[in-house]
């Protein structure tokens, strides 16, 4: 994936817009970290930060019920056995 942007001045800085397609290539959010660094060849390197999250924090905000079935998930558990499936 290739585009060409133009940069932005942001108050002292100066700001690249990353395009909603790389960002959803790299799983990555307009609050997410990342790290940058220019390689050999003096090219600009953005690299995603992906942090460890908790056990608690992967179950923050979960209401401890299980999600409600599908119509799929439904008709799938009540289809028939086909051969020598375990019940």
């Amino acid at each position: 994936m290739e585009t060409t942007l133009q940069l932005a001045a942001w108050g002292g800085s100066t700001a690249l817009r990353i395009p909603k397609p790389f960002l959803q290539q790299l799983n990555i959010t307009e609050k997410s970290t990342v790290k940058i660094k220019l390689n050999e060849n003096n090219e600009l390197v953005v690299v995603p930060v992906y942090q460890h999250k908790t056990l608690e924090e992967r179950f923050q905000g979960w209401d401890r019920q299980p999600p409600a079935p599908t119509d799929e998930d439904k008709a799938w558990l009540e289809m028939e056995g086909e051969g020598a499936e375990i019940w």
